[in-house]
């Protein structure tokens, strides 16, 4: 499943990889578990201006959910959002 700033799902299916796009580099900061532990992760450049990564979301199961920001370190700033996807029925 694809997450996108003009395209954020809701939900995904289980047993799926959610994957973040952006247009600029950027580290998405993310957690499954209300923010008790985090993880990091660098997107990577795919050319034509197109950044992504892919978190390891694959092994939760139904109910949980992902909450994710982001940090751009081109202009030192972090995003001031957290968004959230479901694991669960689409929406």
């Amino acid at each position: 499943m694809v997450w996108r700033f003009h395209h954020k799902i809701r939900s995904m299916p289980a047993g799926k990889i959610l994957r973040i796009e952006t247009l600029a580099p950027a580290v998405i900061h993310w957690s499954a578990d209300d923010w008790n532990t985090v993880q990091d992760v660098t997107v990577h450049d795919v050319g034509l201006g197109i950044h992504i990564a892919d978190l390891t979301t694959k092994a939760l199961p139904e109910g949980k959910q992902v909450k994710f920001t982001f940090y751009w370190p081109k202009a030192d700033r972090w995003e001031g959002v957290d968004f959230i996807v479901r694991v669960g029925p689409l929406r």
